[in-house]
């Protein structure tokens, strides 16, 4: 399903390289509260079923800067999550079930607790020496604490269950930018396996973010001239540069069909693994520095109540895209009334 007029309100005024901040949060990029993004309301639902309650990926990986995040993930404080683009971290970490592997995890556990036990010592004192808003402060970074310290517990738990073994002959663990269409390959079968063992049922992919890294070069390994960045700005004279943004879009478009084929194409109770999962696929800009009318494409989800194979323009009564989410999140089981600055649902994506 392809859907046209939905946007964020809160960054249509955003600067034209801030808005992937807010992608999947509706948030305001400069807003001094944020909301959590779409797929971790839904990992604090969920989550504690799987090994890990969602993963974080992106091609630069890290956080990035405010306004040029590298994530498109925010936990339920709105603070961003670091993305990670370590291929070969990711299979041990979901499918290594190497004895040494699993006692250095066990150090840096058992390191980590100890820094937040030395931290929970002091907690009191310190807040008795603070001001009301520097306490508040306090208790707001305690609170993210207390969920390192849960997550800790729950990684400890998840030790002592044997980690699925999974065929690696599709992983090319050295991949990097050099080769970006291995690379995203890679991280694709990554993200399938994930779903396929039920390591986790969530998961956000950043693609690309508007910093200047390497990964900006990838057009020019493919022999298209200039960085996908200049490729934008120059997309607005069109003819050839219209074209040249058309094929960089296909390859990426490309490695996106070939994941959603395996999703398709692996039975799964009375249908596939498709039928039972979403895949939203999108950007903040539908033109250079515009922050209106994302392009956006929802794949899957029909043994969830999604409708697909349609179109649907929503410029004419421009319904905030937090409404998309909200119906995402009814539909994966995640009872909400209010989802960032939803003001509803959107019934033309349901059977």
């Amino acid at each position: 399903t392809v859907m046209q007029g939905l946007e964020h309100p809160q960054c249509i005024s955003a600067g034209g390289h801030s808005t992937a901040d807010s992608f999947l949060t509706g948030s305001n990029p400069s807003a001094t509260v944020k909301s959590p993004s779409l797929d971790q309301i839904a990992a604090m639902k969920f989550g504690h079923k799987t090994r890990y309650p969602s993963l974080v990926l992106g091609n630069e990986g890290g956080l990035g800067g405010e306004g040029r995040s590298n994530t498109l993930s925010y936990n339920r404080f709105g603070r961003g999550i670091p993305s990670t683009n370590n291929l070969r971290g990711l299979y041990d970490a979901m499918f290594n079930s190497d004895p040494a592997l699993r006692n250095l995890q066990q150090q840096r556990l058992n390191k980590d607790q100890r820094r937040i036990d030395r931290v929970l010592e002091s907690y009191h004192e310190i807040k008795r020496q603070l001001g009301h808003n520097d306490s508040q402060k306090l208790e707001n970074y305690m609170h993210a604490l207390r969920d390192v310290e849960k997550e800790i517990e729950r990684m400890e738990r998840w030790a002592a269950t044997p980690k699925p073994k999974v065929p690696s002959d599709d992983l090319t663990f050295d991949a990097s930018v050099k080769d970006p269409a291995t690379f995203i390959r890679t991280m694709y079968n990554l993200l399938f396996l994930a779903f396929k063992t039920d390591s986790t049922r969530y998961a956000t992919y950043m693609l690309q973010s508007m910093n200047s890294s390497k990964w900006d070069n990838i057009p020019i390994a493919l022999g298209l001239g200039v960085t996908h960045h200049l490729l934008a700005h120059n997309a607005v004279q069109g003819g050839v540069h219209l074209e040249k943004l058309g094929q960089y879009d296909k390859f990426q478009a490309d490695l996106l069909a070939e994941f959603i084929t395996k999703l398709a194409d692996t039975p799964e109770g009375d249908g596939t693994m498709l039928d039972s999962t979403l895949v939203l696929y999108g950007s903040s800009n539908s033109q250079t520095h515009v922050n209106t009318d994302y392009p956006l494409m929802l794949i899957g989800g029909e043994k969830l109540g999604l409708k697909q194979g349609e179109f649907h323009d929503f410029g004419k009564t421009a319904p905030p895209l937090s409404n998309l989410y909200l119906t995402l999140l009814n539909a994966l089981d995640v009872s909400a009334q209010q989802f960032s600055d939803s003001d509803g649902t959107i019934a033309d994506i349901l059977t």
